[in-house]
């Protein structure tokens, strides 16, 4: 095949929605969106956002926020990151914040974090002390309280692929904890289903094995995890995604032998529904899924991912 006519990368980010998962709405760019890398959505001050790493030198990140679609982008300079920011919003005595956090650039392996009141304007950047991570952190808000997660880090010879998290009070970050028998060679995905946290999670990677399987975690306290029945047939090469919405746990991730994106359901107990193809869409990056509701009545589950090949 000669170079002209090898597919080329599509890094355009799409999104797709819908009121009754599985039944996916065509998909749709997100305009002036391209990235390298997986995006993140969170629902802040009743709008849908979605932050990207800049498909250019600087690293940057790009956001864009929208009720149906229409939002334009803009972008947070002077800041980078290799691989895809978080997103939440935390709700406190009537005040809502919305945190950022994000892998350095390049060979960088601090987390970095920062606050908006509004979206748009960024607070200066903060380092969450002792956490070393190789790809993208994940946010979550349990309990009212802010929680990150993230897989450790990797050296010329070593790969720390334990997962371990940390908790935002008002002194600022706690010390980092490791989550004990989770391991993974990419982030976590969190969500919060009633008083229920979930965490899941591909296995590790070795020279020799290559663990690809999808599990499933959860607490109610957010200090002991309990392990939970895993989703069948879910196997990915990149971090799942996962979603609180209309009273079940929702489940994404990119194939681990091609670019299609799986996506199942699970009841909160043990049952987990068989997976089926979301839609014909496809990507080289982990998807992103979040429940949003854009107006009085209605409930859709948004899923976002970077495109595959053109």
């Amino acid at each position: 095949m000669s170079p002209l006519s090898r597919p080329q990368p599509d890094t355009r980010l799409w999104s797709s929605g819908t009121a009754q998962p599985g039944a996916w709405a065509d998909q749709a760019p997100v305009p002036g969106a391209t990235s390298p890398t997986a995006p993140a959505l969170a629902v802040f001050q009743h709008r849908l956002h979605l932050a990207w790493r800049a498909e250019d030198s600087t690293d940057s990140m790009w956001f864009t926020d929208t009720v149906d679609g229409a939002g334009s982008p803009w972008n947070l300079p002077y800041v980078g990151t290799s691989d895809r920011p978080a997103l939440s919003a935390l709700f406190v005595a009537g005040t809502e914040t919305l945190y950022l956090a994000w892998k350095g650039q390049q060979h960088d392996q601090s987390i970095y974090w920062s606050t908006s009141a509004d979206g748009h304007k960024w607070e200066d950047q903060q380092i969450l002390g002792g956490a070393e991570t190789s790809r993208g952190p994940s946010l979550i808000v349990f309990r009212d309280v802010l929680q990150a997660f993230w897989r450790g880090g990797e050296h010329l010879i070593t790969s720390n692929q334990n997962l371990y998290s940390a908790v935002h009070g008002d002194t600022g970050w706690s010390a980092p904890i490791g989550l004990p028998g989770m391991a993974s060679a990419e982030s976590p995905a969190l969500a919060v289903l009633g008083d229920t946290l979930y965490l899941a999670h591909r296995g590790t990677k070795a020279m020799l094995d290559d663990d690809k399987w999808i599990r499933l975690w959860s607490t109610t306290n957010g200090v002991s995890w309990t392990s939970r029945a895993n989703p069948a047939d879910a196997y990915s090469d990149l971090a799942p995604a996962l979603a609180a919405h209309d009273g079940r746990l929702h489940l994404a991730w990119k194939s681990a032998s091609g670019p299609e994106i799986w996506y199942s359901a699970f009841d909160g107990d043990h049952t987990w529904q068989p997976p089926t193809r979301a839609a014909a869409f496809e990507t080289a990056c982990s998807p992103a899924l979040c429940s949003f509701r854009p107006s009085v009545g209605e409930n859709e589950l948004h899923l976002a991912w970077r495109g595959s090949t053109l």
